[in-house]
């Protein structure tokens, strides 16, 4: 079981140090709370009003603040040298070219994610909006040679297991947020920009893809599938949307 049991498994290889820096954080704010708690509920019982006590002007030992400050500091410091940082160059370190990731375009727009696979040649064809319909999301021109093997989808990202899978993000209208919560992936997709992400699944499952950019009145029902199938099943998954394609 992971900790804190509220927070999502963790489903990429690239998750499991995120998580492990979002575990320290958690535990140092509990500790800070704790020790703010006990010296609360100290200060409420030492200088509680009693039948003729004396009074004192006696301040605060300079030395009490002292240590509660590189208490939260120190803390704070450890926790973004030793595991932050690191964390953060291994997530934004792209997979080597070696590892043959799975290239994947991803345009959102309100209110919906558009999936578009470039096809066994590994090359995106071109899209035009004029061309965009129920049954071609994207807009892709099988006009264009590179377009031939391409898969346009709606909503449902299908990615094999153990193997990297880059996401080129864009926006077609207004700021959202792609975010795959067991992935430990959220990234900003803007207008007029590409933003590149990846993650490298870890096991097998569905899950949600959802926005964590509030993008208009129907934010809360954009929402995809992420699929992730073992190696020969996702092979398998893949030619018979090339079939479809093909027809």
């Amino acid at each position: 079981m992971s900790w804190p049991p509220f927070t999502a498994p963790v489903a990429s290889h690239e998750g499991v140090r995120l998580h492990e820096v979002l575990v320290a954080v958690h535990w140092h704010i509990a500790l800070v709370f704790a020790v703010c708690a006990l010296v609360l509920i100290y200060s409420l019982w030492r200088f509680r009003a009693r039948a003729a006590a004396p009074t004192r002007r006696l301040g605060m030992h300079v030395a009490l603040p002292v240590v509660a400050v590189l208490m939260v500091v120190g803390g704070e410091a450890i926790i973004l040298v030793g595991s932050a940082l690191p964390a953060w160059k291994a997530r934004w370190t792209p997979p080597s070219a070696q590892l043959d990731a799975l290239e994947v375009r991803v345009v959102g727009e309100q209110f919906a994610w558009n999936i578009h696979y470039a096809g066994p040649d590994q090359m995106f064809g071109a899209t035009r909006q004029a061309l965009v319909s129920a049954s071609n999301p994207l807009g892709i021109d099988r006009g264009d040679s590179a377009s031939q093997d391409d898969i346009g989808l709606l909503n449902a990202l299908t990615v094999p297991d153990d193997r990297p899978t880059v996401l080129h993000l864009s926006s077609r209208d207004v700021i959202h947020n792609f975010s795959l919560v067991e992935m430990r992936v959220k990234q900003d997709m803007t207008p007029g920009r590409i933003t590149r992400t990846w993650f490298t699944p870890s096991r097998t499952g569905t899950w949600d893809i959802v926005c964590s950019q509030l993008c208009g009145l129907g934010h809360y029902r954009m929402k995809g599938v992420l699929t992730v199938l073992p190696a020969a099943e996702w092979e398998a998954w893949l030619a018979a949307e090339l079939a479809l394609v093909a027809r």
